[in-house]
């Protein structure tokens, strides 16, 4: 094989490893800085208040994989029920509650009196 005929396979290899190489940075659903930006998880406290049948706000919203805290208080002793999820928490007037747990169910879920089985908000987990 001549020498131009050596160069000419160099170049080619050369090419198909540069395409390779760039197909596999630039392909769709690649890993790039601003998309392990965007999965960073929500873990800021949520501030819920029970009084009487109401809770305020009445809809907490958070996106999937988010690192939910939320913080609750009441003016009579109950327990809450969050449907999905199946978490309660006992909370008395004066002593906030406590639930936390990681949002890896998308829907709307029911946050409820226990005893009465009365809705008194909701949980809506938007898909990431």
């Amino acid at each position: 094989m001549s020498k131009t005929g050596i160069r000419n396979l160099v170049v080619i290899l050369i090419t198909i490893i540069l395409l390779v190489v760039l197909f596999l940075l630039l392909r769709p659903g690649a890993s790039t800085p601003e998309s392990s930006d965007a999965k960073k998880t929500q873990e800021e406290p949520v501030a819920l208040a029970v009084n009487r049948n109401n809770m305020s706000p009445a809809e907490v919203s958070v996106t999937e994989g988010d690192q939910v805290n939320l913080e609750i208080t009441s003016d009579r002793p109950i327990e809450l029920h969050l449907h999905g999820y199946d978490l309660t928490v006992e909370i008395e007037p004066g002593e906030p509650g406590e639930l936390s747990f990681e949002a890896t169910t998308t829907g709307r879920f029911a946050i409820e009196d226990h005893e009465t089985e009365a809705e008194l908000g909701a949980l809506l987990v938007q898909p990431r």
